[in-house]
């Protein structure tokens, strides 16, 4: 009996080490500097956007830096939006989303994560650290008597999608006006089985217990957050945008593929783009465009001089122009909390 104990604890032990190996795999375990072959627009690219540059500390003293963006031309703000970015490039992929809003009169504040371009540490460390650096760029926010009286709204993408559906469990004496997540992910168990299937074919769902120890070890509880739990535990009105052809979240793993997931919350919303990829937020031939960069890129050897040619030829007009009609409903939506209009339950 001994033995057989051993045998199981011994499994138990090599299956929590593959799990640590697969989510350093997922490019957890060293810092996100962008692609250095590509441009990334800044405010000066932009007609009458300001930016401040801001800086705060997250949770183990690590100095988190940023901007406050805002129209030039707008005298008073409608609100204050928190942005999260996705993983990669930091919030400077962003920047023609984060001048959108800024035009429609809001305060934009967003800011690089632990481990991502300008801001500190060695490493992104894990999906959980987004949620914990939204919730100490919240905090920041409190401090500034210039910022802490706007209403506060969330706006993220990808991981920064998943972070701003999940920070009101870090903060939930924290009043948060509404949120507006593009293509979160559910689950990261989830997230990198899909990933795993896709390239080898093999199924790793028996991988989830294992996966939430490491990340029980390294985070807490906030480690084995799930999205649809925490939009359905709160009334936050939350608007959620997926794309359906979305190759890198899959919408199965999206609360707009689970909405009976998030039913007990009657200010939840969400908007399924059928013919939609990842980057829902830009309209559709800047998708396809997009995503014909990067499969031209990735079908020719590393640092060529056919792929240098290829990221040197990129139209950036086309490749950040926005899908009007998701930005209008997010900034409607965005609108309606802040008014408090009647359908939104208190």
């Amino acid at each position: 009996m001994l033995y057989i104990l051993l045998g199981i604890l011994a499994v138990v032990a090599i299956l929590i080490i593959l799990a640590a190996k697969l989510l350093d795999a997922a490019g957890l375990n060293k810092r996100c500097e962008g692609n250095e072959n590509l441009k990334y627009l800044k405010a000066k690219n932009f007609d009458n956007l300001n930016a401040h540059p801001i800086s705060f500390k997250s949770d183990s003293g690590q100095t988190l830096n940023g901007f406050l963006y805002s129209g030039a031309k707008i005298d008073k703000y409608k609100a204050l939006i928190v942005f999260s970015h996705g993983m990669g490039a930091g919030h400077l992929a962003y920047t023609t989303e984060i001048n959108y809003f800024a035009q429609k009169g809001y305060l934009v504040l967003a800011y690089d994560n632990t481990g991502t371009c300008e801001s500190e540490g060695k490493k992104l460390k894990g999906f959980a650290q987004g949620v914990i650096d939204l919730k100490y760029a919240i905090k920041y926010v409190s401090t500034r008597d210039d910022l802490k009286e706007l209403p506060l709204l969330l706006l993220g993408h990808s991981w920064g999608g998943y972070s701003v559906c999940n920070v009101a469990a870090l903060s939930p004496d924290v009043e948060i006006k509404g949120i507006v997540a593009f293509s979160p992910f559910h689950s990261l168990n989830r997230l990198l089985s899909d990933m795993v299937k896709m390239k080898t074919k093999a199924n790793i769902r028996f991988m989830t217990p294992f996966l939430d120890i490491v990340n029980l070890m390294k985070f807490g509880k906030v480690g084995i957050l799930r999205s649809c739990e925490t939009i359905s535990s709160n009334h936050i009105p939350t608007l959620v945008m997926h794309g359906g052809n979305d190759m890198t979240i899959n919408v199965q793993n999206s609360p707009v593929g689970m909405k009976h997931r998030i039913a007990e919350n009657q200010n939840a919303r969400t908007v399924l783009y059928e013919s939609k990829y990842h980057n829902v937020y830009l309209a559709k031939d800047a998708e396809q465009y997009l995503n014909d960069i990067f499969a031209r890129v990735g079908s020719l050897p590393e640092n060529s001089q056919e792929a240098y040619e290829i990221y040197q030829s990129i139209d950036y007009s086309l490749i950040t122009k926005e899908d009007l009609t998701v930005m209008d409903t997010a900034n409607s939506f965005f609108e309606e909390c802040v008014m408090k209009r009647d359908f939104l339950s208190e």
